[in-house]
């Protein structure tokens, strides 16, 4: 019996969930994130153009500080924007944010502790800090990544320094590996029980775009973006559920030509010594494994048990049925194909139905919880996709959800537990940029720089940003000091255009309304004081809200 066969039963256990049928879209909830009408599709402009029902936050763009003056700035080269629920909630957690850079020291993950008010209907970014990548010998061009079902983080290393070191002696090289994070203690897991943090060098070492950790716990899908001759597309499987330290690695092999071929076999990739995970790719090559031309992201349908990914070259998104050691139903599911390289679709909009060439640069795949599919497209017009999951290539059911700002790759994407609310950013957006646009908080934006953002309908985020009355100037945020504040009273500054009467009101995390008093505002700066004493530690939201007009401001109380 060969060393193949006699894993066959095991791998049988281990696979994911089988798919099951689907012939209808699910029937989306009136206020679900996913349900819009289409952009009209067209060229980049300076702007993030959403649907009509929707709107933005900002919440981070490359050069703001850390929190600690000594960390500097945050990195530039935003991409894989990871969040993670603190607790299970829904309104406080962090973001992962990857940095794309080209060398060690421009490289890494910030992590963004975050809180959203249900008062003010806003997020705030309690604080930014890096992760320190020292234990592991650093980091090198973090690309995207994963989430993992235990609220871990998994960062990838896609491209290496042109020669492999090994710094620390250790038999591993220092780069070319996906790496695990706590987001809440911001330290990298150790993987052996030793007491020193790992790369997770049984996953092996090659130009890591992602994870997709299946719900199993076990399954972890990846994807290599190494051209035309080493994209391939591996899965691992944990000895231990909820640790991946140790496992067995596989690599596909289809059972004929891309595009011919249905069914393929995971073929076993040796990964027991460091020489051999330093060697994954060439190994896979060796083996036979199908190159799929710049594998950028795999995902698991919520609905199917399906696993789809990405391929960059050919614009194409493929899926497949895992069986185990075998998998069957391989086919393209949206994109380019052989039988049309130009492949269109039908885009409905608020004003009738146009073509729209889906192009190359299929990248960053998220699935909602109704089994739609985001696709972030790095080419072409760098559109973001929706593919419903009813969707098939002689029945299409693709959609525009945004137009991203010019020069601007759009780049990560999660949703937050309750689907209310994605996460994603820009990378490389144009410095010739300055067109400015308000966001959902009324801040002044201009994409010239990296930009993480938070997207939601209007009315769940920034409910209470409403527009100034027309012919009126657009309501200044007040600045707040001292912030932390620290003694029974804050200081409230807030330029106004007219003598009017307002209310200050002050709402906790969890959007609850801690104190309101009324105030006098007069044309010109004003300087209010609001009583604090009575509010314990933790992060607040003060809104100012007037007849015709709202702004708020985040404050700490220590």
């Amino acid at each position: 019996m060969s060393k193949l066969s006699s894993l066959l039963p095991l791998l049988a256990l281990l696979a994911p969930t089988a798919a099951r049928a689907q012939t209808a879209c699910p029937t989306l909830p009136t206020d679900h994130i996913s349900r819009f009408t289409s952009v009209a599709p067209g060229p980049q402009t300076q702007q993030l153009r959403l649907p009509a029902t929707h709107t933005f936050q900002l919440l981070a763009q490359g050069g703001d500080a850390y929190s600690n003056p000594a960390d500097g700035q945050l990195r530039d080269s935003f991409d894989f924007t990871g969040f993670v629920a603190a607790g299970g909630s829904a309104s406080n957690g962090y973001i992962a944010l990857n940095h794309e850079g080209t060398t060690a020291a421009a490289s890494g993950v910030s992590i963004l502790d975050l809180n959203f008010s249900a008062g003010s209907r806003l997020w705030s970014v309690v604080a930014r800090n890096p992760v320190n990548f020292a234990p592991v010998v650093g980091a090198f061009n973090n690309c995207s990544g994963g989430l993992t079902p235990w609220n871990t983080v998994v960062t990838c290393e896609e491209n290496t320094p042109t020669s492999p070191t090994d710094s620390n002696g250790d038999g591993y090289y220092d780069f070319g590996w996906a790496t695990e994070i706590d987001p809440a203690t911001r330290t990298i897991k150790d993987q052996d029980g030793d007491g020193r943090p790992d790369k997770l060098w049984h996953l092996g070492r090659f130009k890591h775009e992602n994870v997709t950790v299946a719900a199993d716990q076990r399954t972890v899908y990846q994807g290599a973006d190494e051209g035309a001759t080493y994209s391939f597309v591996y899965k691992f499987v944990a000895t231990t559920a909820g640790q991946l330290g140790a496992g067995r690695l596989y690599v596909l092999k289809l059972d004929g030509a891309i595009g011919t071929a249905t069914t393929g076999t995971w073929l076993p990739v040796p990964n027991t010594t460091p020489a051999e995970c330093n060697s994954t790719a060439t190994a896979a090559l060796a083996l036979g494994a199908t190159s799929f031309n710049g594998v950028e992201d795999t995902d698991i349908s919520p609905l199917t048990g399906q696993v789809y990914f990405a391929a960059k070259g050919p614009g194409t998104v493929y899926r497949f049925t895992d069986a185990g050691s075998t998998v069957s139903g391989f086919e393209v599911f949206v994109g380019n194909s052989a039988a049309t390289p130009g492949q269109s679709y039908p885009i409905t909009t608020g004003s009738g139905t146009v073509p729209e060439l889906w192009g190359l640069g299929n990248d960053n795949l998220t699935f909602d919880a109704y089994g739609n599919l985001y696709v972030l497209q790095d080419g072409g017009r760098n559109h973001i996709w929706l593919v419903r999951a009813c969707h098939t290539q002689a029945a299409p059911a693709v959609e525009v959800f945004a137009l991203t700002p010019a020069g601007g790759e759009p780049t990560g994407m999660t949703f937050s537990p309750d689907q209310r609310f994605l996460f994603l950013s820009f990378q490389h957006p144009s410095a010739a940029n300055t067109l400015a646009a308000p966001d959902a908080a009324g801040q002044s934006v201009v994409f010239n720089k990296a930009s993480a953002v938070v997207i939601g309908r209007k009315g769940t985020l920034g409910a209470l940003a409403t527009a100034a009355t027309p012919g009126r100037p657009t309501p200044a945020r007040p600045e707040v000091y001292p912030n932390p504040a620290t003694g029974p009273t804050l200081t409230v500054a807030l330029p106004h255009d007219r003598t009017e009467t307002a209310t200050l009101l002050v709402y906790n995390s969890l959007g609850t309304l801690m104190l309101s008093q009324p105030a006098a505002l007069r044309p010109g700066p004003n300087q209010l004081s609001v009583a604090v004493a009575q509010l314990g530690r933790g992060v607040y939201q003060l809104v100012v809200r007037t007849e015709a007009s709202t702004a708020w401001r985040a404050f700490s109380r220590m």
